[in-house]
């Protein structure tokens, strides 16, 4: 890969390279500077299920970790040894920690059964098509988060990584036995960044991408083909509406994923805010987290319509309405999502952070100095989206402990009302805000079940505590060697 972006120029001089090492140094030299917003989450109950859950499994989330997978250097400052690229993570690895988890998440012996599991579920619950697997033509769309997407000089910003895109298309493609043309990776707020369109179309050149923007014709060259091809501006149509607010140009949604048949949300394991930006600059941030719910700002055109809604210095107050709960109900976006995905390969704390290393359990990562090989390294998979971002608000809150930097700043903080849209979702017909929530004119009803695990050793769910019985998560953890 590495060989591959020099020959495309995506750093064309060493200019381009001091300027970019300029902008580093740049954040590394602004002095931490103090929000106003309350940094004071915390699960107000453990082990108390709210809503149904949903999966053939009910609740049930798959966590694979491997620390072996992830090995980037840390050194955030370089352009030529980047989190992004081959050199920075085993892709066998990461293929394996995928197949482990659908298997495991189906209890099926085998991929391709996984896969047939998971799209008969689908299809008989979201579609009322009994005893029906995927059928060839059926189009599938991955929903990346590619929020520090750079489609010229990439930074070690994060972004879902290429590494886990390929593995989830090498499992569409040979395992679900989709065709590559019928597979559109997207992310509709963002360009799609070389090193992702290279990594995919090296091996199924007739995957197809949409992105916010015309496609570069230089930068974003199709290797095979020579010049633009199958990458696409998003074509904005109207496709989704709001329960208990008018916005405008967030009702706009791509066609290109209105016409697709199944959609995969593959997002990051992310936290959305953070007060001190010693080291990567810009403002603070507007919510919680952005795991599977709010990847779907990414399918929106107006996203920044919805910001004021799940700001907490603005009108995202305790239990107030959720735009995600819609994004996530809405017949056109997320009531096609046939499995939902967390990549922590690299975690972030931020909407625009470098990796992050996780000091407590599981992962016992060092965080000092900052340039060492140890990663959160951890893929996620669950049928049911509330349960999924349950257990990723627990992981990166379980990580806020013990953890500051030499300023003494904590370096990971969860902002305040974190895991509201959760509790919306999972009671969506009669939720804490009182919100009338319809999509598709029909009232929606519970999207999943949500539940915080005992504590942040033990890491157990209701389920975990009393399978028979639960009505909550159940987490199934594996670290492999």
């Amino acid at each position: 890969m590495t060989t591959k972006y020099s020959r495309r120029k995506v750093i064309k001089s060493a200019a381009a390279t001091v300027a970019l090492m300029g902008m580093s140094n740049v954040l590394e030299a602004q002095a931490p500077g103090e929000g106003t917003t309350r940094y004071n989450y915390a699960p107000k109950s453990r082990n108390t299920p709210l809503g149904k859950a949903r999966g053939i499994h009910p609740g049930q989330v798959v966590w694979v970790h491997d620390p072996k997978a992830a090995h980037w250097s840390g050194n955030r400052k370089s352009v030529s040894d980047q989190w992004w690229m081959d050199s920075s993570t085993d892709q066998n690895r990461v293929d394996e920690m995928l197949s482990l988890a659908l298997r495991k998440l189906t209890g099926a012996a085998s991929d391709e059964m996984a896969w047939n599991l998971i799209f008969t579920y689908y299809n008989g619950q979201g579609r009322g098509l009994s005893v029906r697997s995927y059928q060839e033509g059926e189009t599938v769309a991955i929903k990346v988060n590619l929020n520090n997407s750079k489609p010229v000089v990439p930074t070690n910003l994060v972004n879902v990584s290429p590494q886990v895109t390929l593995a989830m298309v090498h499992q569409l493609v040979e395992r679900a036995h989709v065709r590559a043309k019928d597979i559109l990776v997207y992310d509709a707020q963002r360009n799609i960044y070389p090193g992702l369109l290279d990594k995919i179309w090296t091996e199924y050149k007739e995957v197809r991408f949409v992105q916010k923007n015309t496609p570069d014709p230089e930068y974003q060259k199709h290797p095979a083909y020579g010049a633009v091809h199958n990458t696409e501006e998003a074509n904005w149509v109207e496709g989704v509406n709001y329960s208990a607010s008018h916005y405008d140009a967030a009702r706009f949604i791509p066609q290109q994923v209105i016409d697709v048949t199944y959609l995969v949300n593959l997002a990051l394991v992310k936290a959305h805010s953070y007060p001190f930006s010693r080291a990567e600059g810009g403002d603070e941030g507007q919510t919680g987290v952005t795991l599977t719910g709010k990847n779907h700002f990414g399918s929106i055109k107006g996203a920044p319509e919805l910001h004021a809604i799940l700001n907490t210095n603005q009108e995202g107050t305790p239990h107030a309405y959720s735009p995600i709960v819609d994004l996530s109900a809405s017949p056109n976006l997320g009531a096609k999502t046939i499995l939902y995905a967390l990549d922590g390969l690299y975690c972030a704390r931020r909407h625009m952070s470098y990796p992050l290393h996780f000091p407590n359990a599981p992962f016992h990562n060092p965080v000092e100095p900052y340039e060492n090989p140890n990663w959160p390294s951890s893929i996620l998979v669950s049928l049911d989206g509330v349960a999924i971002d349950s257990v990723g608000i627990d992981i990166l809150y379980s990580q806020t402990k013990n953890n500051v930097d030499e300023y003494g700043h904590p370096r990971i903080m969860i902002r305040e009302n974190a895991d509201d849209y959760l509790m919306e979702e999972a009671l969506a017909d009669h939720p804490p805000s009182g919100t009338n929530y319809r999509q598709g004119g029909k009232a929606v009803t519970s999207l999943g079940v949500f539940e915080h695990w005992d504590n942040d050793e033990s890491r157990k769910y209701s389920r975990n505590l009393d399978r028979k019985l639960a009505t909550g998560i159940e987490l199934t953890y594996i670290k492999r060697a």
